[in-house]
């Protein structure tokens, strides 16, 4: 594994975790529960929402060091099979308030890493950070695989709407729908009608580079809707 790859698939399980454990001073767990909310992968840096009277809060105003595991969920295809986890260590930085949508003022705190290392099957593979941070990896396979699952979770309505107006279906027959794949340059998607199942490919206008890009190209090609 070249250090590139081994930075874009460190970068790739930070985007797409199945499960994040963080631990404040080495001395301690602190829970990822109703307390603490995270928000994945914000330019390399793991960030967790948390109520401004918290021990996670208080921490990172006293400066504390902190370590953050991650189990990845990536599919098969990016992982190639092995067992992979991720382990950052650095320190902890409140980075200003979170969203107060529900009457509770929150802060976010990030782990600002300072050492990246991938466990591809127990085997280290320490990640230049450098290349860890480098912007150009913000669309990575798990940023990516993550967009078409949260599509699917919470956008089946409007990608029906999407599929029924692009292929000029009927509404009424479509059955399903779902994104299959989604890159830079276009998405694959899938729906199931009265005829079958079936599969296209929709190319974006222009091969995008951020996520904001990513979020208006699907939002052109599929359904206002999308977020």
């Amino acid at each position: 594994m070249t250090p590139t790859e081994a930075a874009v698939l460190a970068r790739s399980v930070l985007s797409c975790p199945d499960a994040i454990t963080l631990r404040v001073s080495e001395d301690r767990q602190t829970s990822l529960d109703d307390d603490y909310d995270v928000t994945c992968d914000v330019h390399g840096a793991p960030v967790f929402s948390a109520c401004e009277d918290s021990a996670l809060v208080t921490a990172a105003r006293g400066g504390a060091g902190g370590v953050v595991e991650v189990s990845s969920g990536l599919s098969h295809p990016a992982t190639g099979g092995r067992r992979i986890d991720l382990f950052l260590q650095g320190r902890l930085a409140e980075r200003g308030s979170g969203c107060a949508c529900c009457g509770e003022s929150r802060s976010l705190v990030a782990l600002d890493p300072t050492r990246v290392t991938l466990f591809c099957d127990d085997r280290p593979v320490p990640v230049d950070l450098d290349r860890f941070r480098d912007r150009r990896h913000v669309l990575n396979p798990g940023y990516l695989q993550r967009t078409a699952e949260h599509a699917n979770e919470a956008h089946e309505s409007e990608l029906r709407t999407a599929m029924a107006s692009t292929f000029g279906i009927p509404v009424r027959t479509l059955l399903a729908a779902s994104l299959l794949r989604v890159d830079p340059s276009g998405v694959d998607v899938s729906w199931l009608d009265s005829a079958g199942a079936h599969t296209e490919r929709l190319d974006f206008l222009r091969t995008v580079s951020s996520p904001q890009e990513l979020g208006e190209a699907l939002r052109s090609q599929l359904h206002a809707g999308l977020c």
